[in-house]
């Protein structure tokens, strides 16, 4: 069965955020004059990156000057466990900025397995223009730049200004492309007491400070233990399920050492410990609760097929339906918006004339919503033919030459020939049911889908698990028509719930024989 990776885009994510702070360095050093530091390269650093107690990557993060400009660059790798399909992967960042902290370009590279993606933004006139590509193919976008927002030096130069005296407080705009393109993200600091922590079963001291972030799905915490010269010695992020991934100062050499990847996928999926008939459900409902520990649930998503009820303990009540599939009367879609969700995207290239030849071939002429709807998604499962793990995250044009991925290529590839054949289209993600997997039985994983907009109604349709009549067996936590998205923008409203929740299934109501 297709069980997506969007645990590792989570840890794709916090080792991004992690690599927000500038770099590591001893403690004994002398303070840094952020006003006019030295030309050349005047910080250089590694790290060893701990997930689940493990270690599985390094870090390595530079600061030069060129005449009143600062490169900063950053590079992170890891390697984690998947059941049997280890991944790794290597995000390396660089921004380039004036020395008082005015953002003027930046550039990634995310090598997940075998893919390379990467984005490159120039900043001018207010503006923001990003290029991302990915196996040859391009995607440019512009925003307004957010007024006032920094980059990697702005905000570390901001810091040493500000100083760290125990109790200051701050807000600052950051400008973090891997959270979110069109917008500030705001991180809020809190210095606290000078105190003792281990590093490597070392006894250190240092500034602990504590920066919020504010995305989509609220704040994120990460804690540093900064040493005199106002870098960090250690950084934790939060891990959902696994703890913190925590980020630890060291030379060359020892950040460099081997490598122990944890398995990660089978810690983060949900247990029910229940057989669900997929064919023969009509409908469930589940509560879902916030484990001891855990932050608390965030009100699910209300959609066509699911509802949701809040109970005075905190737990949700879940109730999700199978949308009957007959066409009432004829179909005239209403559709507030529908451009978003008929056009082009950064991960949808509807002038693709391969993608265009692909969606004519695959539509057949079906014109009748639903008929079309279940005969591309039928295409779109025989056409993937490499089910595999190795694409970090695939355009539709990829996939459509590829024809292979998960079931983010699955959802993706279905929704562009949605698009391409009228249909307006978004992918959903959360949680799916799968009766085996690995060593498991009677699991949730992590998932994604396509939705199609029908008879006035979102109508789920899963290419991956070969479903266009699609069982309650799903709950959804968020959609998105993929306009403007980043790399968080899909997967934080599931970051504060894995391995932070627990599901009942209350009642399984079953189909009658005739329908079955």
């Amino acid at each position: 069965m297709e069980l997506c990776r969007q645990s590792f885009r989570f840890f794709a994510i916090l080792i991004s955020m992690s690599i927000f702070a500038p770099s590591f360095a001893n403690a004994g050093e002398a303070p840094i004059d952020v006003k006019s530091p030295p030309q050349g390269r005047f910080i250089d650093e590694w790290a060893e990156v701990y997930i689940a107690g493990k270690k599985t990557g390094y870090s390595h993060s530079s600061f030069t000057r060129k005449g009143d400009q600062i490169r900063t660059e950053s590079t992170m790798f890891v390697q984690m466990g998947r059941v049997d399909q280890p991944v790794k992967i290597e995000i390396v960042q660089h921004t380039l900025e004036t020395i008082d902290g005015k953002p003027i370009g930046f550039g990634s590279t995310m090598n997940m397995s075998t893919v390379e993606m990467k984005t490159k933004g120039v900043i001018e006139e207010g503006k923001v223009n990003i290029v991302s590509s990915q196996m040859g193919f391009e995607t440019k976008i512009s925003h307004d730049f957010p007024a006032d927002a920094m980059m990697t030096w702005g905000l570390f130069r901001e810091s040493m200004l500000r100083g760290f005296d125990p109790g200051t407080t701050y807000d600052l705009k950051a400008y973090a492309p891997e959270i979110k393109q069109d917008g500030a993200v705001v991180a809020s600091t809190t210095v606290g007491k000078w105190e003792t922590f281990s590093v490597g079963g070392t006894k250190k001291e240092g500034h602990r400070v504590n920066v919020s972030m504010d995305t989509l799905m609220g704040s994120i915490e990460t804690t540093s233990w900064l040493g005199k010269s106002g870098l960090p010695m250690k950084a934790e992020v939060p891990a959902p399920g696994l703890g913190n991934l925590v980020v630890l100062s060291t030379d060359q050499r020892t950040a460099l050492a081997d490598f122990l990847p944890p398995e990660l996928f089978m810690t983060t999926v949900v247990p029910v410990k229940r057989h669900i008939d997929r064919k023969a459900a009509k409908r469930i409902r589940y509560r879902l609760t916030a484990k001891a520990g855990s932050p608390p649930l965030k009100e699910m998503l209300t959609t066509s097929s699911q509802k949701v009820k809040k109970l005075a303990d905190g737990s949700q009540e879940i109730t999700v339906s199978r949308l009957s599939h007959r066409t009432k009367g004829k179909h005239t879609p209403t559709l507030a918006d529908r451009d978003e969700y008929l056009h082009s995207n950064m991960l949808i290239n509807l002038d693709d004339p391969e993608l265009i030849k692909l969606a004519k071939k695959a539509g057949g002429g079906v014109t009748e919503p639903f008929a079309l709807g279940d005969k591309l998604r039928r295409f779109v499962t025989e056409y993937i033919v490499s089910k595999n793990l190795n694409i970090g995250f695939a355009t539709a044009s990829e996939v459509c030459r590829t024809r292979e991925g998960d079931c983010s290529e699955h959802g993706i590839l279905l929704a562009a020939l949605g698009r391409l054949n009228g249909l307006p289209s978004r992918v959903a993600v959360g949680l799916a049911y799968v009766p085996i997997f690995g060593n498991q039985e009677d699991i949730f994983g992590y998932h994604m889908w396509t939705q199609f907009y029908m008879d006035g109604r979102w109508i789920d349709f899963d290419a991956a698990l070969r479903e266009s009549d699609c069982s309650p067996t799903r709950i959804t936590f968020a959609t998105s028509s993929l306009k403007n998205t980043g790399l968080a923008d899909l997967s934080l409203p599931l970051l504060s719930l894995i391995g932070g929740v627990e599901m009942k299934i209350l009642e399984v109501e079953e189909l009658p024989m005739s329908d079955k």
